[in-house]
């Protein structure tokens, strides 16, 4: 079989082999027996969320405010198929610039891990660099609504400002991190009143120029005591 083949077989059985692997195995930790399991169904939603002395926001309390805290970039190892056929796929380190729709706290009952429901601008259409260095997306167009979730702690925070020269674009600007808590800039975690059922997802459509993230690049995770 293809490697391309494989990536996706690996996408589709990994949590019922990873299950599996974990009952089967003796002197298993209470983390993995959590993490084989599952989360909670239900989750907790927020409009924004404080970590790594950033405050991020959703796009909806970005829209209430005078502020912009729900611009998104994330660098990820991807191997990009130039079609289903393609066996000489090329791997290469990419950046991914997005925005926060939605804020989700992940319950495993013992911890809990937020993560960022994000829609993402098609690097291929959407994105390209100007004649004096600066990263532009467009972001009418986006892609890979098939795996719209990061984790919060793999989050960079950037800006969109619209290029003057031509609106269709945005420009991309770095954000900074936020060592303190400022009126005007930061944002308390914000709960909202419901509760969000975690929806089942998609089937990947098997389309050219497929993508697999393998994002091995943080060093973020859960810390796991391994028993000798």
């Amino acid at each position: 079989m293809s490697e391309k083949w494989h990536l996706n077989e690996h996408v589709k059985t990994f949590l019922g082999w990873f299950k599996k692997k974990v009952y089967g195995t003796p002197h298993v930790s209470e983390t993995l027996l959590r993490l084989s399991r599952g989360p909670n169904t239900e989750v907790i939603t927020y409009g924004g969320y404080y970590i790594n002395n950033i405050s991020f926001q959703t796009k909806v309390e970005d829209d209430k405010s005078r502020v912009q805290n729900s611009g998104v970039t994330l660098q990820a190892e991807s191997v990009h198929f130039a079609s289903s056929k393609d066996k000489n796929p090329i791997t290469a380190s990419i950046s991914y610039f997005g925005i926060i729709q939605e804020i989700w706290e992940v319950d495993y009952v013992t911890f809990r891990v937020p993560v960022f429901k994000c829609k993402w601008v098609d690097i291929n259409s959407g994105v390209m660099m100007d004649d004096l260095g600066f990263t532009l997306v467009d972001l009418n167009k986006m892609n890979y609504t098939d795996e719209p979730f990061i984790m919060a702690s793999q989050a960079r925070q950037i800006f969109y400002i619209s290029d003057p020269s031509n609106n269709k674009w945005s420009v991309v600007l770095e954000g900074r991190n936020m060592h303190g808590h400022d009126d005007d800039d930061s944002l308390d975690i914000l709960e909202t009143t419901s509760v969000a059922c975690r929806p089942t997802e998609d089937p990947v459509d098997d389309v050219a120029d497929v993508m697999q993230a393998i994002r091995s690049d943080h060093n973020e995770g859960i810390w796991e005591k391994t028993i000798n």
